[in-house]
């Protein structure tokens, strides 16, 4: 059981980064485009919307932390 929990805590580590593995693997551009359209935004808006998005990451881990703590 605890082999599967830590499974599962590798495999939902990895899902924000998939678009870069994508990138990686196929050679596609979508981290490039990604940055040539945010490059063109103000830091007013980039620091904004990087502070939520590493809330919510973290957020997300203690979530699902806390849930399999209470489970085991």
């Amino acid at each position: 059981m605890k082999k599967l929990v830590l499974v599962f805590k590798i495999l939902l580590g990895v899902v924000p980064f998939l678009p870069l593995f994508v990138d990686a693997i196929f050679k596609t551009n979508i981290r490039v485009s990604i940055m040539n359209m945010t490059m063109q935004w103000s830091l007013l808006i980039k620091v904004p919307i990087l502070v939520m998005c590493i809330s919510a990451y973290l957020y997300f881990w203690y979530a699902i932390f806390k849930e399999i703590q209470n489970g085991l």
